[in-house]
C-alpha cells in the first residue's frame, strides 16, 4: 500500500519460498492443490494423485492413505526421496506400497487435464492416471522478483539471494531462511536468525556452516539424515567407509515389533576417522538422529564413538552396532 518504513541498520529478507509448478502441459489450467490446500482441506478425496516424490509428497501421501484415499505418487526421477541415500528410498517405497500407495518412479508426464471433477495425468508408455484430486509437490522456489533487491544490484531472477557466511547479501541487507538457498527447513531459518541478530548488533558469532545440516522426512517410519550422502562424499573426493545396522535386529527394534522398519547408516571419512554423514531411518528416526548430528557437527572421532556407553534398550544401540562395523 502506501506505508513506508525506514530502517537505520538494515533490512532482513525472510520471504521464504513458493510451491514450484513444473512446466507440464495443461497443469496451470487445472485446480490442483499445493501443500497449503492439502493441509487445509476438510474433505478427503476418494482418490489422490501426487506429482513429486520428495518429503512433502511422501508425508502427505501417507496421511491421505491413512485417512482412506487411494493414493498414487508420480515421480519423474528414478526413485522417490531422491536427495537421500538409495537405502532410504528403498525403505519408504516398500512401506508405502505395503500400505496401498501406488509408487511410479521414472515417469515421464506428457500432460495434465481436468474435467467433470476428475484429473487425468497422461504418462509416456503407460496408462493415464485418473484421480479426484491432484497434489503438486514438486519442490519449492525462491521468488526475488518484486522484492526490491535489484536496488542493491542483485539479480532478481537469481535462484536464491546470494549471501555470505554471515548471511549478508549486501551492505545493510541480510537473508534468512529459504530465500538464502541453503535449505528449505524451518530449523535453517532459526539458525540463520541467530546469526543475523548477532551480526546486526555487532556481536561475535560463528559463521554459518552446513556440514552437519539435519533433515527429517516425517513419514512412518521417520527418515532422518545429516551431513553428506554416500554419493556426495564420493563426489567430494573423500575416501570413505560405510556401515549399516538394521533396526529390527536391535533389541529395541525387536521389542517394537510392528512398524520397526528402518536402519542406521554411517558414512566415515576414512582419512580423518570422523563421520561426514549418517541416516537414522525408523521409529523416532528424527529423534535418534540427534546423536548422529552431534557426531558429524563436532567431528567426534569414530574411535571415541566406539567407547561410548549406549543406553539399553534404545534405538541408539543400532548406532553402536553400526559404529563397530566401521572398524
Amino acid at each position: 500500500g502506501e506505508q513506508v518504513f525506514k530502517a537505520t541498520r538494515g533490512i532482513v529478507l525472510a520471504t521464504g519460498t513458493k510451491s514450484a509448478t513444473p512446466p507440464i502441459p495443461g497443469l496451470t489450467d487445472t485446480p490442483f492443490w499445493t501443500n497449503h490446500e492439502a493441509i487445509e482441506t476438510e474433505v478427503v478425496p476418494s482418490t489422490l494423485a501426487i506429482i513429486g516424490g520428495g518429503a512433502i509428497g511422501l508425508e502427505l501421501a501417507q496421511v491421505f492413505t491413512r485417512f482412506g484415499s487411494k493414493v498414487t505418487i508420480v515421480e519423474v526421477g528414478p526413485r522417490i526421496l531422491g536427495l537421500e541415500d538409495p537405502e532410504s528410498s528403498e525403505l519408504i517405497t516398500s512401506v508405502l506400497r505395503s500400505e496401498g500407495v501406488t509408487v511410479l518412479p521414472g515417469s515421464k508426464i506428457l500432460g495434465v487435464s481436468h474435467s467433470d471433477s476428475e484429473f487425468t495425468i497422461e504418462l509416456d508408455g503407460s496408462a493415464p492416471i485418473k484421480a479426484e484430486q491432484l497434489l503438486v509437490a514438486a519442490g519449492r522456489r525462491v521468488e526475488l522478483a518484486g522484492s526490491g533487491v535489484g536496488a542493491y544490484g542483485i539479480d532478481e531472477s537469481a535462484r536464491a539471494l546470494p549471501v555470505d557466511d554471515h548471511l549478508r547479501a549486501a551492505d545493510g541487507l541480510w537473508g534468512v531462511g529459504d530465500v538464502a538457498g541453503k535449505g528449505a527447513f524451518t530449523h535453517v531459518a532459526m539458525y540463520h536468525a541467530a546469526i543475523v541478530i548477532a551480526d546486526i548488533l555487532g556481536n561475535e558469532h560463528a559463521p554459518a556452516s552446513y556440514h552437519a545440516l539435519p533433515r527429517v522426512t516425517f513419514t512412518d517410519p521417520e527418515i532422518g539424515a545429516v551431513g553428506m550422502t554416500e554419493q556426495q562424499a564420493r563426489d567430494g573426493g573423500l575416501t570413505i567407509r560405510t556401515s549399516s545396522s538394521p533396526i529390527p535386529s536391535s533389541s529395541r527394534g525387536w521389542i517394537h515389533k510392528a512398524g520397526n522398519e528402518g536402519f542406521i547408516k554411517l558414512i566415515e571419512d576414512a582419512d580423518r576417522g570422523v563421520l561426514v554423514g549418517a541416516t537414522s531411518a525408523g521409529p523416532n528416526g528424527g529423534e535418534v538422529l540427534g546423536a548422529l548430528a552431534v557426531a558429524v557437527h563436532a567431528e567426534v572421532p569414530v574411535a571415541t564413538l566406539r567407547t561410548m556407553i549406549y543406553a539399553y534398550p534404545t534405538f541408539h544401540r543400532a548406532i553402536e552396532d553400526a559404529v563397530s562395523k566401521l572398524a
